[in-house]
């Protein structure tokens, strides 16, 4: 059975949630982006690729939902796991405030630029979204964006660069992916593992 993980802060909270199911994965050392263990592959992914990795193939994946409603991609999910909980918001500059009203012809920087459009399509407001990779929050303060959409945990980083939040967009949290094909070839042992997962969190609530 295939696993892809995503890199950064869900990594550990997957790889530990798999081994109190019952899958021991090893973590890769140095660069290693397939590990193998026995009957198990591990692959080392970027967030905004695990669910078309999944998608196309690979059994079974841990991403985060702002990046699965992103995507956008053909998977199943059995499960909403109890990590990696953030929300998507709106944010801008605090001496620029405006509601989200007001905001017609603003240019708005994110990592999502399809659940940004999506929102502002829902409120009736046209903007121009510009997509970035990193950073968002350096778009406002240098004035190449009005507004950002991006992910907030504590509200820290949005803070320390004078950014106030104008919306939530959506709630985050990890998720469960499943290949469409795996499940169906390979039923009997992703059942059983979807079930081991609900038991840990059931234990752990």
């Amino acid at each position: 059975m295939r696993f892809v993980l995503p890199k950064g802060r869900l990594f550990r909270d997957s790889i530990e949630i798999l081994k109190k199911a019952g899958i021991e994965l090893k973590s890769p050392e140095n660069r290693e982006l397939i590990v193998r263990n026995g009957r198990y592959e591990l692959l080392l992914a970027r967030s905004f690729d695990v669910p078309v990795y999944v998608e196309h193939g690979v059994d079974i994946g841990i991403a985060g939902s702002d990046v699965v409603e992103e995507r956008r991609s053909d998977v199943l999910i059995p499960l909403e796991l109890p990590f990696g909980k953030c929300r998507l918001s709106l944010a801008m500059l605090g001496e620029n405030l405006v509601s989200v009203e007001e905001m017609d012809g603003f240019r708005i920087a994110t990592k999502y630029p399809s659940l940004a459009r999506r929102f502002f399509e829902s409120k009736g407001v046209e903007v121009e979204v510009i997509k970035l990779h990193g950073s968002i929050e350096l778009a406002p303060k240098i004035g190449i964006a009005d507004a950002i959409v991006d992910i907030v945990e504590t509200g820290n980083t949005l803070r320390a660069n004078g950014l106030v939040e104008v919306e939530k967009i959506m709630d985050v949290s990890a998720l469960l992916l499943v290949n469409r094909i795996s499940q169906k070839t390979q039923f009997k042992e992703i059942n059983e593992l979807v079930l081991k997962i609900k038991g840990v969190i059931k234990d752990g609530s």
